[in-house]
């Protein structure tokens, strides 16, 4: 996650949500998603907030999103670090996967955009150490 999105869900807790910070899962405090009661909010809460965000979004959108699911999510923002050149080891271990090849497979996608971006982004390494 990056520092800007843990802001503006942070920010967002500050609005929607309870701030609790006695609790702790597995040494992990400071959850940004809480319930109105304080408590942990899980999947199918989250994602039944998802579907409410989305049709509130879709009534004036002039693009409808016409399905998104938290996995979806999930899956942009690990496509997008990957994207952006984060270690597949960190990702890796962000993602809790057990294999760096699970990640590898099924988030690190290679377009043509991205392809070129790297063979331009070496060739200026490659003429900086020259």
């Amino acid at each position: 996650m990056t520092q800007r999105l843990y802001k503006i869900l942070k920010e967002m807790r500050t609005y929607y949500f309870i701030t609790r910070t006695d609790i702790e899962v597995d040494g992990v405090k400071d959850f940004v998603f809480l319930s109105n009661n304080g408590k942990l909010v899980y999947g199918d809460a989250f994602r039944q907030e998802l579907i409410r965000l989305l049709k509130g979004y879709n009534k004036d959108a002039r693009y409808k999103i016409e399905h998104l699911t938290p996995h979806m999510l999930r899956h942009t923002g690990c496509t997008r670090n990957a994207e952006n050149g984060m270690d597949l080891k960190i990702l890796q271990y962000l993602m809790g996967h057990k294999s760096s090849k699970i990640t590898n497979d099924v988030y690190n996608h290679v377009t043509q955009e991205r392809a070129v971006k790297e063979v331009l982004k070496t060739a200026k390494n490659q003429q900086k150490q020259a």
